[in-house]
């Protein structure tokens, strides 16, 4: 098993080189049926190596519950059939309006009754466990059940392939398996390839989400390029069990990320008020499509 999982490391590295990509194309492309929504980058703990930077720059950001309610119209109108979708934080529960956002999903999963609607919570905690038992029926709980904030099992997201020079002829379009086994992602500011390139945008600021909800021949791979080369998990590529890896004890931080992180604190209201114009500039950017009720005929059987 050890050898099959250095032989995959092996490769990994060899086919995101620039030459390899050119000639084979992206390694991983986002999911086109699972989406993971980030709701809220609030979070009552402060995990090392939060791969939302949430201990590491630690904000309230909330998503609109308007966005939700576009996120369902414009599935509905496209006809999207989204296998999954996760909705996550942060800690979800702690969203002040996590109970309508989820009544919001239903309303979709009613006009596609096979769409599998996951709620992740670390369970931690008196106001996470009464806001989970809240939960309407015909939502899944993954419940991690984390009780502190040191995870063994988390990665070093902080290290940034971009500050390693083994990575140098990299080509970070080629992404990893959080893309496509994950899902690609809706967050406070926009639509991403994954959930943590949303987050790793919330702190470098580059504005990459998309307002809308890209179309099936999109691969995104502009917002890859720019936002893999910060991510640790670009390392690995793929999934390897937890038994395999060696345990994360402490904060990695690279370079890159001790500038950003930096930089992220002395702006720290600054970026407070930036984050809240995104918010608005999104809400201009949509031409809002109201979310009709459905119809019992459009119900799939």
């Amino acid at each position: 098993m050890r050898f099959w999982y250095r032989v995959r490391a092996g490769y990994r590295h060899l086919r995101v080189l620039r030459a390899v990509t050119r000639v084979f194309g992206a390694q991983y492309v986002r999911s086109r049926d699972r989406i993971e929504i980030d709701i809220t980058y609030a979070c009552n703990l402060r995990c090392l190596n939060c791969n939302r930077s949430i201990t590491q720059a630690p904000d309230k950001m909330h998503m609109s519950r308007a966005m939700i309610q576009d996120f369902v119209a414009e599935s509905i109108a496209r006809g999207k059939r989204w296998s999954t979708i996760r909705i996550l934080g942060g800690e979800p529960t702690m969203h002040p309006e996590c109970i309508r956002i989820l009544e919001d999903v239903l309303q979709y999963k009613r006009w596609h009754p096979a769409c599998q609607v996951q709620l992740v919570t670390n369970g931690n905690g008196k106001g996470v466990q009464a806001m989970l038992k809240k939960i309407p029926s015909g939502i899944e709980i993954e419940n991690s059940a984390k009780t502190g904030n040191l995870q063994p099992s988390f990665g070093p997201f902080n290290l940034a392939p971009a500050d390693d020079p083994a990575y140098r002829h990299a080509d970070y379009r080629n992404g990893c398996a959080v893309m496509s086994e994950c899902g690609m992602a809706l967050t406070p500011l926009g639509y991403y390839p994954c959930a943590v390139a949303g987050g790793i945008d919330r702190i470098e600021g580059n504005r990459l989400g998309h307002a809308h909800l890209p179309a099936d021949d999109d691969d995104m791979l502009e917002a890859a390029e720019r936002l893999c080369r910060l991510c640790g998990h670009f390392r690995e590529g793929h999934f390897i069990p937890e038994h395999l890896r060696p345990p994360t004890l402490e904060q990695k931080l690279s370079p890159t990320w001790v500038g950003l992180y930096q930089r992220w604190r002395e702006d720290k209201k600054a970026r407070r008020m930036d984050d809240a114009s995104r918010q608005t500039e999104y809400q201009l950017r949509f031409q809002r499509m109201p979310v009709a009720p459905v119809r019992e005929q459009e119900v799939e059987s």
